[in-house]
């Protein structure tokens, strides 16, 4: 009772501050009228916004956003004038088997006269009140979750700030800010984009992305699961700390603004040319570390015959030729860039080689060459006579002693500096190295 107490202190000596910040706050002239009656005059303006929405309102809804917190989920208003309020959503949390369905429970609403203006959602919803309910339904009757905290949700929502289409809120009991977005799309199209545009720029493959103001750079570990960590690196970041966002049909957006150097970020989209995504004014950008994911991968990207040099054509047939006048069954089949399988695997080159005249056996052998990533889509290749080979390329060698010559001599033409420009910042499935000091323009499929 004490800390609600003295949450009502802290609230009512920063609702001035409130009040006067929120834009429309501001428009309406209250200040000849009491307190009480600016705020009865709030709630009626901001009921009035709420159910004029043809669509109704996506309301991006955080819970608990600590070290062991939530992601963001998408909750969908529809308010009427008589107090009826249906919520829908398919998040993760719903019960009754309804989890990931999308699911519609209407109930009650409220605009209370309290310190300031609050939107009470104060009567069960099956798809709001599992976020404030202290009894996990899952263990035995009246087991209280985390001592009666739940998911430390909110149902009561002080107005921070309201426009025609939008409206902050904040929990009233543990402060998580709460975005309500008028839509003009019916809650399942919003899903619908919602999960294509994440499953776009949060594909499976890459995982970590840059984030950056173009001279200080961060990286955020893993947004998928829309709670993640932002740090200084990768692996075992220091100084990470934990943020949650609400993915969108346009990106996402974080519970909370935050910040690098000098740029202030919370709602990141999708850029026109699809290369990163930005805040509203281009001064923070997240970037997947696709560069990362081509350099530092395991498996074998194949290269593209058809693009290879004059040189490295006439070397591949030579391999062919070589490999055919020890055994004529033998012939060369695709070659990449990647580790190799097998005992003593090296990254490097690997050739795939058909051990039968019908094709349908191969065997695969690597000859290593050191790749690096030296700046932002940027790599290196470095290939000389001493690189070793796997065990598979050693035994081959062995009994085509003409072949090694030809394999590192093969190598050596990847060898230089080069640009990585790939067909998708979000999904390549083909990159093209362009040589900026030595080596050959080449490509990789990295489907």
């Amino acid at each position: 009772m004490k800390n609600r107490q003295l949450y009502r202190f802290m609230l009512l000596a920063a609702l001035p501050a409130l009040l006067f910040t929120s834009c429309r706050f501001e428009e309406d002239d209250y200040f000849d009228e009491s307190a009480s009656l600016r705020v009865e005059h709030t709630n009626e303006a901001v009921k009035d916004i709420l159910v004029n929405a043809p669509q109704g309102w996506v309301m991006q809804y955080f819970a608990n956003t600590g070290d062991e917190g939530f992601e963001g989920f998408n909750l969908f208003a529809k308010f009427d004038a008589n107090g009826k309020v249906t919520l829908s959503s398919n998040h993760r949390m719903l019960r009754n088997g309804n989890a990931g369905k999308y699911t519609e429970s209407t109930s009650v609403y409220q605009m209370l006269l309290e310190d300031g203006p609050v939107l009470a959602f104060n009567t069960w919803n099956d798809v709001l009140t599992v976020f404030v309910d202290p009894v996990d339904p899952s263990a035995a009757p009246n087991s209280l979750v985390k001592d009666g905290a739940g998911m430390a949700g909110d149902h009561n929502f002080v107005i921070v700030s309201y426009s025609d289409d939008e409206v902050i809120l904040r929990g009233e009991r543990h402060g998580a800010e709460v975005r309500l977005k008028k839509i003009d799309v019916t809650p399942q199209e919003y899903i619908a984009a919602t999960d294509e545009m994440k499953s776009y720029i949060t594909n499976t493959s890459i995982t970590n992305y840059y984030l950056t103001d173009g001279t200080d750079t961060l990286y955020m570990l893993n947004p998928r699961s829309g709670h993640f960590r932002i740090g200084e690196r990768i692996n075992d970041p220091l100084r990470a700390h934990w943020v949650a966002c609400c993915y969108t049909p346009n990106g996402f957006r974080l519970e909370r603004q935050d910040t690098i150097g000098t740029a202030k970020f919370q709602e990141l989209k999708l850029s026109d040319d699809k290369t990163c995504l930005q805040n509203e004014d281009g001064t923070a950008k997240v970037i997947p570390c696709w560069d990362s994911y081509v350099v530092e991968h395991t498996a074998v990207w194949p290269l593209d015959a058809t693009a290879f040099s004059t040189e490295q054509s006439s070397l591949f047939e030579q391999i062919n030729v070589a490999l055919k006048s020890y055994n004529t069954v033998l012939s060369l089949g695709k070659v990449g860039i990647g580790k190799s399988s097998g005992t003593g695997a090296v990254t490097g080159i690997v050739f795939t080689i058909y051990t039968n005249a019908a094709k349908t056996r191969t065997n695969t052998v690597g000859l290593a060459m050191k790749m690096s990533r030296t700046a932002f889509g940027k790599m290196q290749i470095v290939s000389s006579p001493e690189d070793k080979m796997d065990n598979q390329m050693a035994a081959v060698l062995k009994n085509i002693p003409s072949m090694e010559n030809l394999v590192r001599a093969f190598a050596a033409t990847f060898t230089g500096n080069y640009d990585i420009v790939p067909d998708d910042y979000f999904l390549p499935t083909v990159v093209q190295l362009n040589p900026t000091d030595g080596g050959t323009p080449f490509t990789l499929n990295v489907k």
